[in-house]
């Protein structure tokens, strides 16, 4: 059954004449009206074109709105993540600010290119990354781990990036290290470690290795045997096998050596059997 088609009055085809060519900031839609109401007839359409003038209100509303969130997404929402990944080597990386850093072996930073600079400086790290940040008093630096956040507004520092832990140390400049529960303030030689729970420990490294998965360089000065290993395995990805039990300590400094010559020291000076593991 076709349905009754009701032919609109002349001055209803003006006010749909008005809807449809509707543009924001282009047409004066009270202007408009003040031309189509003299058309109108006074009593019998009244109510029912007061209702469309009011949806023609609504629908330049919205469009005004629409308008404003799509200007608001392209200045403030759009991204343009840059992710770089460091395989079996490290990787050395310079920031859009001329800040520098090498990222170490197995680590992943992210930034945002179109927000950088313009929103601070911001990034995020899993893994470690040792960070040379040019100065900016306005543009504070700010690097983002699982459980804290680095920032600095000119540096050098090293951070270390865990799902369940953070490490930053300090080699010249101040440092900001902030967890969900507290935060500090580090200085050149200093270094902390932040938990999931919130909390932070700080003091001085263990030994002077800090940075040797960056430098190459080993420095050892009567340190037992089992924490040179230890070491050696994280600084090299390695795992080592043959490790004494008795309390054997090493006094040596090994500097951009292999892993291989590195052990054969250790086994001669040593009389240890110590090998990598296949």
């Amino acid at each position: 059954m076709e349905k009754e088609h009701n032919p609109l009055s002349p001055q209803e085809e003006s006010l749909r004449f008005v809807v449809r060519f509707y543009r924001k900031g282009k047409n004066d839609t009270s202007a408009a009206w003040k031309r189509v109401c003299p058309l109108l007839a006074p009593k019998e359409n009244s109510s029912r074109l007061r209702r469309l003038y009011r949806i023609t209100g609504a629908a330049a509303v919205v469009a005004g709105l629409a308008a404003g969130a799509f200007a608001y997404y392209w200045n403030c929402m759009r991204t343009d993540w840059i992710t770089v990944t460091a395989g079996v080597e490290n990787r050395k990386l310079v920031l859009p600010d001329r800040s520098e850093l090498t990222l170490s072996a197995g680590g992943v930073l992210r930034y945002d290119r179109l927000a950088f600079g313009k929103d601070g400086r911001k990034v995020s790290l899993k893994g470690k990354a040792f960070f040379s940040v040019s100065r900016c008093e306005d543009e504070p630096f700010s690097v983002t781990a699982p459980v804290a956040t680095v920032q600095v507004l000119g540096t050098r520092f090293q951070v270390e990036a865990a799902p369940d832990s953070a490490v930053a140390f300090v080699t010249s400049g101040r440092v900001r290290f902030r967890t969900s529960r507290q935060w500090v303030d580090l200085v050149p030689g200093q270094r902390a470690v932040g938990r999931s729970d919130g909390a932070i420990r700080t003091g001085k490294p263990e030994n002077q290795n800090e940075l040797a998965w960056m430098t190459g360089r080993l420095t050892y000065r009567n340190t037992p045997l089992k924490q040179v290993v230890k070491e050696l395995e994280k600084v090299y990805r390695v795992r080592i096998e043959g490790v004494p039990q008795s309390e054997l300590y090493l006094t040596s400094d090994f500097n951009r050596m292999e892993i291989a010559d590195i052990i054969h020291i250790i086994n001669q000076t040593l009389d240890t059997n110590l090998r990598i593991k296949p």
